[in-house]
């Protein structure tokens, strides 16, 4: 009977050694980002030069099964403007005296593919980005109380590098950090060789499944 009983024993199965719910089943996560962006390229020495901080994003993610690749989609909201001191400008009737404030707004809207290094349920879970989508686009420059405006719909694709931090091991909530580079195809007026730019990120995360 005690032989039977530690037999019994050691075939029992332990269930803190079953692996997580986020490892054995596709699961979700929604991430809310805010970010700082820096001008790149022609667009910083052509137009605006300044960094930006009223930047944010949503994002929804499936995580696969059995996979260290993720795919979702994000929609945001960017922000640049720059104030030139008060000059003249020649006009097609007329030369103006103006303060110069120059603006772009983006919404993008992009899918993303996330590879990740390590296991879903690690603490800290570094990935590389690649994404593709459009971007609705308004370029307004004004003199003054007089403005040039200019809308438009434009691809655009990213490369980022960043990394999860959960909150606890097996945990639904975590911090996201990211660096990424964004590249937008459009031209007008100042910009002449597309919008380029950096941004870091910092969101926080919920996952389920």
């Amino acid at each position: 009977m005690g032989a039977l009983q530690a037999h019994a024993q050691e075939e029992a199965p332990k269930l803190y050694t079953l692996p997580s719910a986020y490892e054995r089943y596709t699961h979700y996560l929604a991430t809310a980002r805010l970010m700082g962006a820096m001008p790149l390229g022609s667009f910083a020495d052509n137009y605006i030069d300044k960094s930006s901080f009223q930047n944010y994003s949503i994002s929804l993610e499936w995580v696969f099964r059995n996979s260290p690749i993720s795919v979702g989609g994000e929609l945001g909201s960017y922000y640049f403007e720059k104030r030139i001191p008060r000059a003249l400008y020649d006009g097609a009737d007329e030369t103006i005296s103006a303060v110069q404030t120059r603006t772009i707004s983006q919404i993008p809207i992009e899918v993303f593919g996330n590879y990740h290094f390590l296991g879903k349920n690690a603490t800290v879970q570094p990935y590389v980005q690649v994404s593709g989508g459009v971007s609705i686009l308004d370029y307004t420059l004004y003199y003054g109380n007089l403005a040039s405006q200019d809308q438009k719909v434009k691809p655009k694709y990213g490369v980022g590098l960043g990394s999860k931090f959960l909150f606890k091991r097996d945990g639904s909530l975590g911090v996201d950090v990211r660096v990424k580079y964004n590249g937008v195809s459009y031209k007008h007026e100042y910009i002449d060789k597309g919008i380029s730019s950096v941004n870091g990120s910092i969101g926080l995360f919920y996952r389920w499944w």
